[in-house]
């Protein structure tokens, strides 16, 4: 399963539109319609976090329905790892990733 057909999956779980998505997330509506046209963008990280928020999902449980071979060693590591870290803890994860990202 690729990360637009877990996409769709949990908003049809659910009863929403992409529309909806978009709403609830804070997403641009364009951004969401475009991870599913020609162009067929991937969502980036921030994004699937946004949509994890909305659909009040973990980002582990997220991928835990996106089939291991799109995802290489470290992603899975990384995301097994995450997993493990306590709730409280893991906005600091998320801001040092953000920083090292932006160098």
């Amino acid at each position: 399963m690729t990360v637009q057909q877990r996409i769709l999956e949990l908003i049809e779980q659910r009863g929403w539109s992409k529309y909806k998505l978009a709403k609830e997330s804070g997403l641009y509506l364009t951004t969401v319609y475009d991870w599913f046209n020609k162009k067929s963008f991937t969502p980036d990280r921030q994004s699937i976090e946004y949509i994890c928020s909305a659909l009040g999902i973990t980002v582990a449980e997220f991928y835990s329905g996106v089939e291991e071979s799109n995802l290489d060693e470290q992603q899975i590591l990384l995301l097994e790892l995450f997993d493990k870290v306590p709730v409280d803890k893991r906005q600091i994860i998320f801001d040092l990733l953000r920083t090292l990202s932006q160098k």
